[in-house]
């Protein structure tokens, strides 16, 4: 699965309903913005998919595409900002023979734009502890374990449903600690959120 074409489409959303938002706002179209004082928790959970950006060993097979899951809880500060901490967990890549497992501990701070009722378009920047560990048998893949601190970026779209629930698109892009250097995993996934008020 490639998620190249997903990951353009989910930008293309996101990147083209900021401007109608805008102006939806200052025209005086009765949109209620959702987080106006005070702070709002929430919590979700996600699934979907993962694609590892890396080289295959010469002379072998290699699947770079893998479910994803994530756990995530947080909130806003205010109409523009807030924060969020998560885990991921990526199914077994098959590669070089073997399998590479992935996982990530991820905190991000949040920037977007609240729109109707429990709607916000959003982009995320954050860091990762990341854990893999690679087994195989191809000539020149490393193998073994590593762990360590990695940039994390990403783009969201939340949906509202009810007050409280809503339904949630995000992409992320995730730079993981690998043995022998860093790889990018990127995470196309839609959820559901609870908000706490």
């Amino acid at each position: 699965m490639s998620l190249r074409s997903p990951c353009a489409a989910a930008l293309l959303v996101l990147g083209s309903s900021v401007p109608s938002l805008a102006f939806a706002q200052s025209a005086g179209s009765g949109i209620t913005m959702p987080y106006e004082r005070g702070f709002w928790g929430h919590a979700g959970v996600s699934i979907g998919g993962a694609r590892l950006d890396a080289t295959c060993p010469p002379g072998s097979g290699c699947d770079d595409s893998e479910q994803a899951f994530r756990i995530y809880g947080g909130g806003k500060f205010n109409n523009i900002f807030g924060g969020e901490i998560g885990w991921l967990k990526l199914g077994d890549f098959s590669r070089g023979g073997g399998e590479t497992d992935a996982k990530a501990f991820d905190f991000a701070l949040l920037a977007g734009v609240p729109f109707g009722n429990n709607w916000s378009a959003f982009a995320k920047l954050g860091a990762a502890y990341t854990r893999t560990h690679v087994t195989g048998t191809a000539a020149g893949l490393q193998t073994g374990s590593a762990n360590g601190w990695g940039p994390r970026v990403g783009v969201g779209l939340q949906i509202g449903i009810t007050d409280n629930w809503a339904a949630r698109l995000d992409w992320d892009r995730y730079r993981f600690k690998m043995p022998g250097g860093r790889e990018n995993i990127d995470t196309l996934m839609i959820g559901a959120q609870y908000t706490f008020r």
